[in-house]
């Protein structure tokens, strides 16, 4: 018990730092990992220890995703090749249905890859729908967020569900049938959300950097944007190469040489690396002279302090995942009188909340259920289904998504939790814990 205080207590302190004082989330999360670690006995030297490991280690898995992601992003908002998708995407939808292409564009993208990723390749096709529609950057950015999200945790090959399925002995085509289905919903759920609720607040709902005067966008000629197809290869060749990668990992034997090249080719890295080689060679003769070398510094700015804010999120999930806090709330519900579908969410909602990471915390959700199925009292698909919401439980501030959406759209703290955050916790959550219940009375 004295543990769950103290990090409670911490965690109170560090969104403080965060909403009320001008510390920042850099220096506010970093405090509050040192105030959580040494408070609930970790030790000085190992707390410290911890929050530089989790922070180089955090740097090391996403640090270049997020430059290469934002050079990408970069090439394809100066070239005038989002607002050559936004075009075409606004004819194909109408401006009235722009939503629904943002959610749909989410929903397809986040399968074969990571939502963070995802999100920062399509930041800039939102912000140029925006400038077009008029709409709130915030309402659609949520959209598109919560639709990556929907597919990330509930559909093969993306990594979490595919380990919880592994764990729970889940068939694998079964679990993309019946994540599909349940990420559908959530996604319209979400949408329902963003565009009946989050569209209807006025301007000063949503506060941060992004002003209002980044709407009057200066119009583009149809000469000075690139063709359709210049403009979304760039986008598309790194979602087709990780496809091809997670495919072939799928159905070729390890010794097959051409997994070997698609794991190299399709490596989340090196496949953007080639979208960005491609938007340069498509997209430099609609770029002003000299603006390439200049496109690639202003992308290094921005990434820089979204790469740091992420990592300070990553090491305050390893010093609070060293207190032990995620397993102490697991196990007292275990034991818990309540409704055994509702068990392996709330297990998992409680690791992310305390931990941050959905993937970690789906994986100890599984393990934990994994007895429960083997005794009989639920059936293994459901579970699967209630892991998968429970990962969307539980967000906030230490989680890594938390801070890609806050950097990359400008907004504060206090908006990203009351939209983003509201979005996860309690629409993309509570819809999967529905679906749930629906699935149990089938099966």
């Amino acid at each position: 018990m004295q543990t769950i205080i103290i990090f409670l207590v911490g965690l109170a302190i560090m969104l403080f730092l965060m909403i009320k004082t001008k510390l920042g989330p850099f220096m506010s999360m970093l405090f509050g990992g040192l105030i959580i670690g040494i408070g609930c006995g970790v030790g000085t030297s190992e707390t410290i220890s911890t929050i530089t490991g989790g922070f180089g280690s955090t740097c090391k898995s996403i640090g270049l995703v997020i430059i290469f992601g934002t050079i990408l992003g970069t090439y394809l908002e100066k070239s005038n090749a989002c607002q050559r998708i936004a075009t075409s995407l606004l004819k194909l939808t109408g401006e009235k249905n722009a939503s629904v292409a943002l959610g749909a564009t989410g929903f397809l993208v986040s399968i074969p890859v990571f939502s963070d990723v995802a999100l920062i390749m399509l930041s800039p096709i939102i912000k140029a729908i925006s400038k077009k529609t008029g709409k709130v950057v915030c309402v659609l950015a949520t959209l598109t967020a919560s639709a990556l999200l929907c597919t990330n945790a509930y559909v093969a090959p993306t990594p979490a569900p595919l380990a919880v399925v592994a764990v729970l002995g889940v068939d694998v085509g079964t679990s993309i049938v019946y994540g599909l289905v349940v990420a559908a919903v959530s996604t319209v759920a979400a949408w329902v959300f963003c565009m009946m609720f989050m569209d209807k607040k006025p301007a000063g709902y949503f506060t941060g950097d992004e002003g209002r005067e980044e709407k009057e966008a200066v119009s583009v000629s149809e000469d000075q944007m690139p063709t359709f197809l210049e403009a979304i290869l760039p986008i598309l060749l790194p979602i087709v190469l990780i496809i091809a990668n997670s495919v072939c990992s799928m159905i070729l034997p390890e010794d097959s040489a051409i997994l070997m090249v698609a794991k190299f080719i399709g490596d989340k890295n090196i496949a953007l690396v080639v979208g960005i080689i491609s938007a340069v060679m498509l997209l430099k003769k609609k770029l002003p002279q000299g603006e390439t070398f200049t496109a690639m510094n202003d992308a290094l700015k921005t990434a820089g302090p979204v790469i740091f804010i992420t990592a300070a999120g990553g090491a305050l999930a390893k010093v609070v995942d060293a207190t032990g806090t995620g397993q102490i709330f697991a196990d007292a519900l275990a034991a818990s009188p309540l409704p055994v579908i509702c068990i392996p969410f709330l297990i998992t909602a409680l690791s992310k909340f305390a931990q941050g990471s959905g993937s970690v915390a789906a994986l100890l959700g599984a393990s934990l259920t994994l007895p429960l199925i083997e005794a009989g009292l639920i059936d293994p698909v459901v579970a699967f289904i209630s892991i998968s919401a429970g990962s969307h439980c539980g967000s906030h501030v230490n989680n890594s998504f938390f801070w890609v959406f806050a950097e990359f759209f400008g907004y504060d703290t206090k908006t990203t939790l009351k939209t983003l955050c509201v979005s996860q916790n309690v629409v993309l959550a509570g819809s999967g814990l529905l679906c749930a219940f629906a699935v149990s009375l089938i099966r």
